[in-house]
Protein backbone atom coordinates (compact mmCIF):
# COMPACT_ATOMS: atom_id res chain seq x y z
CA UNK A 1 0.00 0.00 0.00
CA UNK A 2 1.86 3.05 -1.18
CA UNK A 3 -0.26 5.56 -2.24
CA UNK A 4 0.70 8.85 -4.29
CA UNK A 5 -0.94 11.36 -1.80
CA UNK A 6 -1.52 10.35 1.56
CA UNK A 7 -4.08 12.47 3.00
CA UNK A 8 -3.87 12.92 7.12
CA UNK A 9 -7.73 14.01 8.26
CA UNK A 10 -10.91 12.66 7.20
CA UNK A 11 -12.90 15.54 7.19
CA UNK A 12 -14.62 17.79 4.39
CA UNK A 13 -11.41 18.39 2.23
CA UNK A 14 -9.69 15.69 3.04
CA UNK A 15 -12.34 13.34 1.49
CA UNK A 16 -12.81 15.63 -1.32
CA UNK A 17 -9.28 15.22 -2.48
CA UNK A 18 -9.46 11.77 -2.22
CA UNK A 19 -12.62 11.33 -4.42
CA UNK A 20 -10.94 13.81 -7.19
CA UNK A 21 -7.52 12.44 -7.33
CA UNK A 22 -8.88 8.68 -7.62
CA UNK A 23 -11.25 10.11 -10.53
CA UNK A 24 -8.45 10.97 -12.18
CA UNK A 25 -6.42 8.05 -11.81
CA UNK A 26 -4.10 9.13 -8.76
CA UNK A 27 -4.25 6.43 -5.38
CA UNK A 28 -4.88 8.18 -2.38
CA UNK A 29 -4.92 7.20 0.96
CA UNK A 30 -6.70 9.18 4.06
CA UNK A 31 -5.48 8.33 7.35
CA UNK A 32 -8.43 8.97 9.96
CA UNK A 33 -7.87 8.43 13.52
CA UNK A 34 -11.20 8.49 14.32
CA UNK A 35 -13.62 5.06 14.33
CA UNK A 36 -15.28 4.26 10.95
CA UNK A 37 -18.50 4.84 12.04
CA UNK A 38 -19.32 8.25 14.87
CA UNK A 39 -22.70 8.27 16.75
CA UNK A 40 -24.89 10.77 14.83
CA UNK A 41 -24.80 13.89 15.97
CA UNK A 42 -27.76 16.82 16.21
CA UNK A 43 -27.70 18.38 12.79
CA UNK A 44 -26.58 22.09 14.31
CA UNK A 45 -24.00 22.88 12.12
CA UNK A 46 -24.23 24.65 8.63
CA UNK A 47 -21.40 25.22 5.99
CA UNK A 48 -22.40 28.03 3.49
CA UNK A 49 -20.76 27.37 0.00
CA UNK A 50 -20.11 29.83 -2.61
CA UNK A 51 -21.05 28.74 -6.09
CA UNK A 52 -17.51 27.36 -7.05
CA UNK A 53 -17.51 25.40 -4.13
CA UNK A 54 -20.40 24.46 -4.59
CA UNK A 55 -19.60 23.28 -8.42
CA UNK A 56 -16.70 22.03 -7.43
CA UNK A 57 -19.33 19.33 -5.05
CA UNK A 58 -20.93 19.06 -8.35
CA UNK A 59 -18.29 17.86 -10.69
CA UNK A 60 -18.23 14.95 -8.09
CA UNK A 61 -21.79 14.10 -7.89
CA UNK A 62 -22.22 15.20 -4.15
CA UNK A 63 -26.19 15.05 -4.08
CA UNK A 64 -27.26 16.90 -0.95
CA UNK A 65 -29.51 19.60 0.00
CA UNK A 66 -29.08 23.22 0.18
CA UNK A 67 -30.85 26.28 0.68
CA UNK A 68 -30.27 28.79 -1.97
CA UNK A 69 -29.37 32.61 -0.89
CA UNK A 70 -29.79 35.15 -3.65
CA UNK A 71 -29.74 38.20 -1.46
CA UNK A 72 -27.41 39.24 1.62
CA UNK A 73 -28.17 42.64 3.58
CA UNK A 74 -26.14 43.79 6.07
CA UNK A 75 -26.19 46.94 8.02
CA UNK A 76 -24.69 48.08 11.14
CA UNK A 77 -27.43 47.67 14.20
CA UNK A 78 -26.26 50.86 15.88
CA UNK A 79 -26.53 53.37 12.58
CA UNK A 80 -27.87 53.40 9.75
CA UNK A 81 -25.34 52.04 7.24
CA UNK A 82 -26.43 50.01 5.16
CA UNK A 83 -24.87 47.23 2.19
CA UNK A 84 -26.90 44.73 0.15
CA UNK A 85 -25.61 42.24 -2.00
CA UNK A 86 -28.36 40.13 -4.81
CA UNK A 87 -27.16 37.57 -7.11
CA UNK A 88 -28.80 39.65 -10.05
CA UNK A 89 -25.73 41.65 -9.61
CA UNK A 90 -23.65 39.28 -11.07
CA UNK A 91 -25.68 37.23 -13.67
CA UNK A 92 -25.57 34.49 -11.02
CA UNK A 93 -28.66 32.35 -9.25
CA UNK A 94 -27.62 32.04 -6.42
CA UNK A 95 -25.18 34.06 -4.43
CA UNK A 96 -24.31 31.24 -1.69
CA UNK A 97 -25.56 28.11 -0.90
CA UNK A 98 -26.47 26.54 3.02
CA UNK A 99 -25.72 23.14 3.61
CA UNK A 100 -25.78 21.04 6.55
CA UNK A 101 -22.16 20.22 7.98
CA UNK A 102 -23.29 16.73 8.65
CA UNK A 103 -25.09 15.94 5.55
CA UNK A 104 -21.42 16.93 3.46
CA UNK A 105 -19.57 15.38 5.42
CA UNK A 106 -21.40 11.65 5.53
CA UNK A 107 -21.85 12.04 1.80
CA UNK A 108 -17.92 12.58 0.93
CA UNK A 109 -16.73 10.27 3.49
CA UNK A 110 -19.16 7.42 1.79
CA UNK A 111 -17.49 7.43 -1.32
CA UNK A 112 -14.21 7.24 0.00
CA UNK A 113 -14.46 4.59 2.87
CA UNK A 114 -12.52 1.91 1.43
CA UNK A 115 -9.82 4.47 0.92
CA UNK A 116 -9.81 5.28 4.53
CA UNK A 117 -8.05 3.83 7.64
CA UNK A 118 -9.91 4.35 10.54
CA UNK A 119 -8.21 4.76 14.32
CA UNK A 120 -5.10 5.41 12.48
CA UNK A 121 -2.82 8.48 12.24
CA UNK A 122 0.65 9.62 11.05
CA UNK A 123 2.81 8.76 14.03
CA UNK A 124 6.24 10.06 12.01
CA UNK A 125 7.44 10.87 8.39
CA UNK A 126 10.60 11.30 6.92
CA UNK A 127 11.90 11.88 3.57
CA UNK A 128 13.44 9.23 1.32
CA UNK A 129 15.75 10.73 -1.24
CA UNK A 130 16.96 7.13 -2.86
CA UNK A 131 13.23 7.42 -4.73
CA UNK A 132 11.72 10.65 -4.12
CA UNK A 133 9.36 9.52 -1.95
CA UNK A 134 8.10 9.67 1.92
CA UNK A 135 8.63 7.18 4.60
CA UNK A 136 5.64 7.56 7.03
CA UNK A 137 5.38 5.48 10.17
CA UNK A 138 1.38 4.54 11.02
CA UNK A 139 0.16 3.98 15.08
CA UNK A 140 -0.19 0.67 14.61
CA UNK A 141 3.38 0.21 13.46
CA UNK A 142 2.85 -0.27 10.02
CA UNK A 143 4.84 1.38 7.45
CA UNK A 144 3.86 3.15 4.02
CA UNK A 145 5.75 5.26 1.36
CA UNK A 146 4.24 7.95 -0.38
CA UNK A 147 5.08 11.10 -2.98
CA UNK A 148 3.18 13.53 -0.73
CA UNK A 149 1.28 13.94 2.58
CA UNK A 150 -1.12 16.30 2.58
CA UNK A 151 -1.99 17.70 5.70
CA UNK A 152 -6.10 18.10 5.83
CA UNK A 153 -6.31 17.72 9.73
CA UNK A 154 -7.58 20.96 10.97
CA UNK A 155 -5.99 24.19 12.84
CA UNK A 156 -4.45 21.78 15.30
CA UNK A 157 -2.72 19.80 12.76
CA UNK A 158 -1.04 16.54 13.54
CA UNK A 159 1.76 16.61 10.77
CA UNK A 160 2.38 20.15 10.92
CA UNK A 161 3.90 19.58 14.58
CA UNK A 162 5.38 16.52 13.38
CA UNK A 163 7.28 18.92 10.64
CA UNK A 164 8.04 21.56 13.11
CA UNK A 165 5.81 24.46 10.92
CA UNK A 166 5.50 27.01 13.47
CA UNK A 167 1.84 29.16 13.16
CA UNK A 168 1.45 32.51 13.96
CA UNK A 169 -1.62 32.64 15.98
CA UNK A 170 -4.16 34.93 17.70
CA UNK A 171 -7.58 35.05 19.38
CA UNK A 172 -10.20 37.52 18.66
CA UNK A 173 -11.57 37.25 22.50
CA UNK A 174 -15.19 36.39 20.94
CA UNK A 175 -17.37 33.62 20.93
CA UNK A 176 -19.24 32.15 17.90
CA UNK A 177 -22.56 30.95 19.18
CA UNK A 178 -24.51 28.77 16.99
CA UNK A 179 -28.23 27.18 16.77
CA UNK A 180 -31.15 26.87 14.06
CA UNK A 181 -34.53 27.97 14.89
CA UNK A 182 -37.86 28.66 13.17
CA UNK A 183 -38.03 32.28 12.18
CA UNK A 184 -40.85 33.94 9.77
CA UNK A 185 -38.64 35.88 7.91
CA UNK A 186 -40.90 36.44 4.27
CA UNK A 187 -37.86 35.74 1.91
CA UNK A 188 -36.21 32.08 2.34
CA UNK A 189 -33.57 33.25 0.12
CA UNK A 190 -32.27 36.08 1.98
CA UNK A 191 -29.79 36.37 4.76
CA UNK A 192 -29.19 39.10 6.49
CA UNK A 193 -26.43 40.17 8.75
CA UNK A 194 -26.48 42.91 11.08
CA UNK A 195 -23.33 44.51 13.01
CA UNK A 196 -24.44 45.91 16.81
CA UNK A 197 -23.18 46.07 20.57
CA UNK A 198 -24.56 42.73 20.91
CA UNK A 199 -22.09 41.01 19.07
CA UNK A 200 -22.00 40.20 14.61
CA UNK A 201 -25.17 38.45 14.08
CA UNK A 202 -25.85 36.17 10.60
CA UNK A 203 -29.19 34.62 9.79
CA UNK A 204 -29.21 32.34 6.99
CA UNK A 205 -31.87 30.22 5.41
CA UNK A 206 -32.00 25.91 6.11
CA UNK A 207 -31.80 23.48 3.52
CA UNK A 208 -35.82 22.48 3.44
CA UNK A 209 -36.40 19.31 5.92
CA UNK A 210 -39.61 17.41 7.38
CA UNK A 211 -38.87 19.58 10.92
CA UNK A 212 -40.48 23.18 10.67
CA UNK A 213 -36.80 24.86 11.24
CA UNK A 214 -35.95 27.46 8.70
CA UNK A 215 -32.78 29.29 9.60
CA UNK A 216 -29.39 29.00 10.76
CA UNK A 217 -27.97 31.64 13.64
CA UNK A 218 -24.47 32.19 13.41
CA UNK A 219 -23.27 35.28 16.62
CA UNK A 220 -20.18 36.16 17.59
CA UNK A 221 -19.78 38.14 20.65
CA UNK A 222 -17.22 39.80 22.63
CA UNK A 223 -16.56 38.14 25.78
CA UNK A 224 -16.88 41.22 27.59
CA UNK A 225 -20.55 41.06 26.99
CA UNK A 226 -20.83 37.43 27.71
CA UNK A 227 -18.68 37.99 31.08
CA UNK A 228 -20.67 36.65 34.05
CA UNK A 229 -23.60 35.26 31.82
CA UNK A 230 -24.62 31.61 31.03
CA UNK A 231 -24.36 31.43 27.09
CA UNK A 232 -28.49 30.24 27.05
CA UNK A 233 -29.10 33.20 29.14
CA UNK A 234 -27.26 35.53 26.92
CA UNK A 235 -29.17 33.98 23.96
CA UNK A 236 -32.36 34.63 25.81
CA UNK A 237 -31.56 38.38 27.24
CA UNK A 238 -30.55 39.44 24.06
CA UNK A 239 -32.31 37.66 20.91
CA UNK A 240 -35.03 39.86 20.70
CA UNK A 241 -32.85 42.89 20.10
CA UNK A 242 -32.34 41.12 16.41
CA UNK A 243 -35.98 40.27 16.22
CA UNK A 244 -36.95 43.91 16.46
CA UNK A 245 -34.16 44.53 13.91
CA UNK A 246 -35.64 42.20 11.59
CA UNK A 247 -39.19 42.48 12.18
CA UNK A 248 -39.09 38.38 12.80
CA UNK A 249 -40.00 36.30 15.51
CA UNK A 250 -36.78 34.10 16.20
CA UNK A 251 -37.68 30.82 18.05
CA UNK A 252 -34.86 28.25 18.82
CA UNK A 253 -35.35 25.29 18.03
CA UNK A 254 -31.83 23.26 18.86
CA UNK A 255 -28.66 23.19 21.31
CA UNK A 256 -26.65 26.34 21.45
CA UNK A 257 -23.39 25.66 20.48
CA UNK A 258 -20.37 28.01 20.99
CA UNK A 259 -16.43 27.82 21.01
CA UNK A 260 -13.52 30.61 21.43
CA UNK A 261 -12.83 32.31 18.27
CA UNK A 262 -8.89 32.74 17.16
CA UNK A 263 -6.97 32.41 13.70
CA UNK A 264 -4.00 31.40 12.70
CA UNK A 265 -1.67 30.78 9.40
CA UNK A 266 1.48 29.45 8.23
CA UNK A 267 4.71 31.43 7.13
CA UNK A 268 5.14 28.30 4.66
CA UNK A 269 2.61 25.49 3.59
CA UNK A 270 5.12 22.93 2.81
CA UNK A 271 7.57 21.39 4.38
CA UNK A 272 9.82 18.36 2.04
CA UNK A 273 6.49 16.06 0.83
CA UNK A 274 4.21 17.32 2.96
CA UNK A 275 1.87 20.24 2.17
CA UNK A 276 -0.77 22.19 4.53
CA UNK A 277 -4.24 22.18 3.07
CA UNK A 278 -7.64 24.21 4.68
CA UNK A 279 -7.66 24.79 8.00
CA UNK A 280 -4.53 22.62 8.65
CA UNK A 281 -3.06 25.99 6.91
CA UNK A 282 -5.09 28.60 8.18
CA UNK A 283 -8.04 29.60 9.75
CA UNK A 284 -9.99 32.71 10.01
CA UNK A 285 -13.43 34.55 11.75
CA UNK A 286 -16.54 32.96 10.70
CA UNK A 287 -17.76 36.83 9.80
CA UNK A 288 -18.22 36.13 5.73
CA UNK A 289 -18.47 32.44 6.23
CA UNK A 290 -15.11 32.09 4.20
CA UNK A 291 -13.39 29.27 5.67
CA UNK A 292 -14.62 26.46 4.28
CA UNK A 293 -14.50 27.68 0.46
CA UNK A 294 -10.95 29.30 1.08
CA UNK A 295 -10.66 25.53 2.03
CA UNK A 296 -12.06 24.14 -1.03
CA UNK A 297 -10.06 26.47 -3.19
CA UNK A 298 -6.98 25.47 -1.37
CA UNK A 299 -8.36 21.82 -2.36
CA UNK A 300 -8.92 22.41 -5.81
CA UNK A 301 -5.48 24.46 -6.57
CA UNK A 302 -3.81 21.18 -4.74
CA UNK A 303 -5.74 19.14 -7.02
CA UNK A 304 -4.98 20.59 -9.97
CA UNK A 305 -1.46 21.02 -9.44
CA UNK A 306 -1.11 17.11 -9.13
CA UNK A 307 -2.90 16.05 -11.70
CA UNK A 308 -1.28 18.27 -14.18
CA UNK A 309 1.74 16.53 -13.33
CA UNK A 310 1.08 12.83 -13.44
CA UNK A 311 -0.71 14.00 -16.94
CA UNK A 312 2.44 15.63 -18.18
CA UNK A 313 3.48 12.03 -18.81
CA UNK A 314 7.16 13.60 -17.70
CA UNK A 315 9.45 13.11 -14.59
CA UNK A 316 8.23 16.36 -12.38
CA UNK A 317 10.38 17.90 -9.68
CA UNK A 318 7.59 17.60 -6.77
CA UNK A 319 8.79 20.07 -5.07
CA UNK A 320 7.88 22.21 -7.75
CA UNK A 321 4.60 21.26 -7.70
CA UNK A 322 3.89 21.80 -4.06
CA UNK A 323 5.36 25.13 -4.86
CA UNK A 324 2.87 26.28 -7.26
CA UNK A 325 0.05 25.21 -5.03
CA UNK A 326 1.03 27.62 -2.56
CA UNK A 327 2.07 30.50 -4.69
CA UNK A 328 -1.41 30.19 -5.65
CA UNK A 329 -2.84 30.22 -2.15
CA UNK A 330 -0.77 31.59 0.41
CA UNK A 331 -0.95 35.64 -0.43
CA UNK A 332 -4.92 34.96 -1.08
CA UNK A 333 -5.40 33.28 2.17
CA UNK A 334 -3.73 36.03 4.22
CA UNK A 335 -5.19 38.76 2.45
CA UNK A 336 -8.71 37.20 3.50
CA UNK A 337 -8.00 36.71 7.23
CA UNK A 338 -6.16 40.16 7.39
CA UNK A 339 -9.85 41.45 5.47
CA UNK A 340 -11.78 39.84 8.52
CA UNK A 341 -9.66 40.92 11.27
CA UNK A 342 -9.97 44.55 9.42
CA UNK A 343 -13.98 44.17 9.47
CA UNK A 344 -13.92 42.79 12.51
CA UNK A 345 -12.07 45.59 14.33
CA UNK A 346 -14.47 48.12 12.44
CA UNK A 347 -17.53 46.80 13.84
CA UNK A 348 -16.73 45.97 16.99
CA UNK A 349 -15.43 49.27 17.86
CA UNK A 350 -16.91 51.97 20.25
CA UNK A 351 -15.74 54.67 18.68
CA UNK A 352 -18.40 57.74 17.97
CA UNK A 353 -16.23 58.90 14.88
CA UNK A 354 -15.49 54.91 13.84
CA UNK A 355 -19.39 54.38 13.90
CA UNK A 356 -20.53 57.34 11.65
CA UNK A 357 -17.43 56.75 9.16
CA UNK A 358 -18.29 52.78 8.82
CA UNK A 359 -21.82 54.08 8.25
CA UNK A 360 -20.97 56.67 5.30
CA UNK A 361 -18.43 53.94 4.08
CA UNK A 362 -20.98 51.26 3.79
CA UNK A 363 -24.14 53.60 2.29
CA UNK A 364 -21.49 54.85 -0.20
CA UNK A 365 -20.49 51.15 -1.59
CA UNK A 366 -24.07 50.32 -1.66
CA UNK A 367 -23.90 53.06 -4.43
CA UNK A 368 -21.02 51.89 -6.15
CA UNK A 369 -21.80 49.23 -8.24
CA UNK A 370 -18.51 48.12 -10.18
CA UNK A 371 -17.22 47.81 -5.54
CA UNK A 372 -19.85 45.54 -5.24
CA UNK A 373 -19.53 43.17 -7.79
CA UNK A 374 -15.73 43.33 -7.13
CA UNK A 375 -17.05 42.08 -3.48
CA UNK A 376 -19.23 39.63 -4.57
CA UNK A 377 -17.15 37.92 -7.26
CA UNK A 378 -14.45 37.51 -4.99
CA UNK A 379 -16.86 36.04 -1.95
CA UNK A 380 -18.44 33.80 -5.02
CA UNK A 381 -15.28 32.10 -5.98
CA UNK A 382 -15.14 34.02 -9.33
CA UNK A 383 -11.99 35.85 -8.89
CA UNK A 384 -10.01 32.47 -9.40
CA UNK A 385 -6.10 32.56 -9.61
Amino acid sequence: MNPIVTISGGGIIGNYISSRLNNNNIESLIIEKSASILPAAENIRTLTLNPYSKKLLDDLGIDIKYAEIKKINVFDGEGSGRIDFSSEEIRSDNLSYVCYFNDLQSELKKGEKERTLFKTEIKNFKENDSNNTCNILLSGSEEINSQFIAGCDGRNSNVAKLSLLKPITSVYEQTAITFTAKCNLGDLNSAYQIFSERGIFAIMPLPPSSEELTHTIVWSVDHKRIKGNNIEDFVKKNISYFERKLNAEINIHSNILSFNLSNHHFENYISGSLVLIGDAAHSIHPLAGQGINLGFADADAFCEEIIKAYQSKINFDKNLVLKKYEIRRKDMNLLMLKSMDFFVDLFRSDNLYIRLLRNIGLSSVNKTNFIKRFFINHASGNNKI
